[in-house]
């Protein structure tokens, strides 16, 4: 009689460290999710943090104040939004959306709060006693482009309560032509990656691109962002010219 072979056990493979990371960044979003933070949370968190910041530098290393508040404020209020990604689904966003959200005029205040703090770190490097120093350079540049990706991630999040506050939104549904004021190809119901798609592309090109506008209260929010990013993006230019011009001439 003949003997059966056996067969070689598989072994499974082991999660891949991208694997591994991203399940880690689920946990950690839905930990975040778990504390029930107000909707602007994340910044909330990053204007205290970067306040605090502000006031011990003050005393130890007054010339750095202001761009280490500055900076602490968006690293902080991007590390929440990075933990937040994985968990921004439409179904999230939606039971988001129906609670008190803050005016438009006051997220565009806090924006325009956010650009001149980058301003004020640009004039201290540019106009410093001694000239510009290259650490002075370099605070000040990380300050501006922090504050760029804060502007239209602020924005993007807007967007995404703004679509969802309507009440023709429907995350589990069809969607219809005029939901929340945009409409997404093929109606897939957005998430937060989406609502980035749409606030960064203005940011870049100050128009839309595939996302089509259907209502007016979205095309004023869209006006105002994109007018805004035009003049942020000419600011951040010339900037970048003085700031060569600056170090060059040391």
């Amino acid at each position: 009689m003949a003997t059966r072979r056996k067969q070689p056990v598989k072994k499974l493979a082991a999660p891949s460290r991208a694997a591994k990371a991203k399940a880690e960044s689920h946990r950690l979003g839905h930990k975040v999710a778990s504390l029930k933070l107000p909707r602007h949370g994340g910044l909330i968190i990053g204007m205290a943090v970067g306040a605090v910041v502000f006031l011990i530098t003050l005393f130890v290393l007054p010339v750095f104040a202001v761009p280490f508040g500055a900076i602490t404020m968006f690293v902080v209020y991007l590390g929440f939004m990075a933990l937040m990604l994985p968990v921004l689904t439409p179904q999230f966003l939606k039971s988001r959306a129906d609670s008190t959200d803050a005016p438009t005029a006051l997220i565009f205040v806090v924006v325009l709060g956010v650009v001149g703090t980058s301003c004020v770190t640009l004039f201290m490097a540019l106009n410093g006693q001694d000239g510009p120093l290259l650490y002075e350079v370099i605070l000040s540049v990380a300050s501006v482009l922090l504050g760029w990706f804060v502007i239209h991630t602020m924005a993007a999040m807007h967007y995404a309560y703004e679509y969802y506050e309507s009440p023709s939104a429907n995350p589990d549904g069809q969607s219809n032509e005029l939901i929340g004021g945009l409409d997404f190809p093929e109606g897939d119901n957005p998430d937060g990656v989406a609502f980035l798609y749409f606030a960064y592309v203005i940011g870049t090109a100050f128009a839309v691109s595939d996302i089509r506008v259907t209502s007016n209260k979205m095309r004023k929010i869209v006006v105002m962002h994109s007018t805004f990013s035009y003049f942020f993006n000419t600011l951040i230019v010339a900037a970048t010219v003085n700031v060569a011009v600056a170090v060059g001439s040391v």
